[in-house]
């Protein structure tokens, strides 16, 4: 899906350094330069703000939501929460500040340098075992064109795994699926990106782990991924990633614990007003020579715009992790049904949200008394910005 990313203009900061940089090169003194600048911009100034905003680009987003959960639910150490499983609308009855993205992008000679930050509470769910600090880093990494069709990237950055993203402007619903939300959020490593035309590209990767700043073990996972563009309305793309996951192991002997995940995203364009989205995941954990725990799901979006500034979209979906090899325990069926509401020019968003849980088990808190249920239901909204 294409992701807009607005350009930080820096003509005025840039005018003024590189008329005193001219001035320097003419032999012109500093204390002139008021009137420089009153003259006519000249070629070389022109060019070379022109080559700075091409090389620098700033952009980013903020959001705030607000989440009414009809159980309730109040004590027993899940005071005020929605759940397990809800990543970053968790907060009930509460007006909540998730986080604020910045990121910084410099382009040169094939050469990409990304410095993606997140602030805020949303910033260290967004980031297991990358926090400590005030700061979590989303992606920090170098990108080389090794040629018109090669590039290598080296660092941590976003996993290819999933349909969703962590940067809700990018998501048609606010709140992140259960199949998302148990799968990696990022990798550090490096990757190899291959254009085999047009339509194919091919990525091979070595990473630290799913979520690992620093590796839990002596081990490596490896990460590929086939991406198929057949058409401009059809994007299909086939991932896995494996190795040893498993912090016990200090040998590297990845044969006594593997821990791999299959997963497929297709993004199709129906019309210009209706879009389809599939997710579907598999996972496999053998983490001794005897036992093998699964998990795994699939969600379903549609999404409809009825006017320029208004769209509507369903997500239903369907994930299982009875064993508990992610984080949430149980079989689950959800239903989140979301408004798009599009203001100043798509760069401040209003969502409108409902979504309902079902779960095999009791795993939601009603009320303050500490009871469960294995259902719950969410109203809520959420405000997005975004430059």
């Amino acid at each position: 899906m294409t992701k807009e990313h607005y350009k930080l203009s820096i003509e005025k900061i840039m005018k003024r350094i590189s008329i005193i940089a001219v001035g320097l090169l003419l032999g012109t003194s500093v204390f002139a330069q008021e009137t420089i600048e009153a003259k006519e911009t000249t070629e070389p100034e022109t060019k070379l703000i022109e080559q700075i905003e091409e090389k620098i680009t700033i952009s980013g987003f903020a959001d705030v939501y607000y989440s009414y959960n009809m159980n309730n639910p109040g004590a027993y150490g899940n005071w005020g929460t929605n759940g397990v499983g809800r990543i970053f609308d968790g907060q009930h009855n509460q007006i909540a500040f998730n986080m604020f993205q910045t990121k910084f992008s410099y382009e040169s000679n094939r050469l990409e340098i990304v410095g993606d930050l997140l602030f805020g509470p949303g910033a260290e769910l967004a980031n297991f075992g990358n926090t400590g600090t005030a700061i979590s880093i989303k992606q920090a990494y170098m990108a080389y064109g090794v040629s018109d069709k090669l590039t290598f990237t080296v660092g941590q950055y976003g996993t290819h795994i999933g349909y969703e993203l962590v940067d809700s402007p990018d998501n048609f619903n606010y709140s992140l699926s259960y199949l998302f939300g148990n799968g990696p959020f990022y990798h550090t490593g490096a990757k190899l990106d291959y254009a085999v035309s047009d339509k194919i590209g091919l990525m091979a990767g070595v990473v630290n782990g799913w979520d690992n700043l620093i590796d839990n073990n002596l081990s490596k996972s490896v990460a590929l991924q086939l991406s198929l563009t057949p058409n401009d309305n059809l994007s299909v793309y086939i991932n896995w990633i494996g190795g040893n996951e498993d912090p016990s192991t200090t040998t590297g002997d990845s044969l006594k614990s593997f821990k791999h995940m299959t997963d497929l995203t297709l993004y199709y364009a129906m019309s210009e007003k209706l879009n389809i989205g599939l997710n579907a995941a598999y996972g496999l954990y053998d983490y001794d020579t005897l036992t093998t725990k699964n998990w795994g799901g699939a969600a379903i979006y549609l999404d409809y715009s009825l006017s320029d500034n208004f769209a509507i979209g369903l997500r239903a979906e369907y994930f299982e992790d009875v064993s508990g090899v992610q984080y949430v325990g149980a079989a689950y069926t959800g239903f989140t049904l979301t408004g798009v509401i599009k203001a100043a020019n798509e760069h401040f968003l209003i969502k409108p949200e409902i979504r309902y849980d079902s779960a095999d088990r009791d795993i939601y808190y009603i009320g303050i008394s500490g009871k469960t249920a294995a259902t719950q239901m969410t109203a809520g909204i959420s405000f997005i910005a975004a430059f």
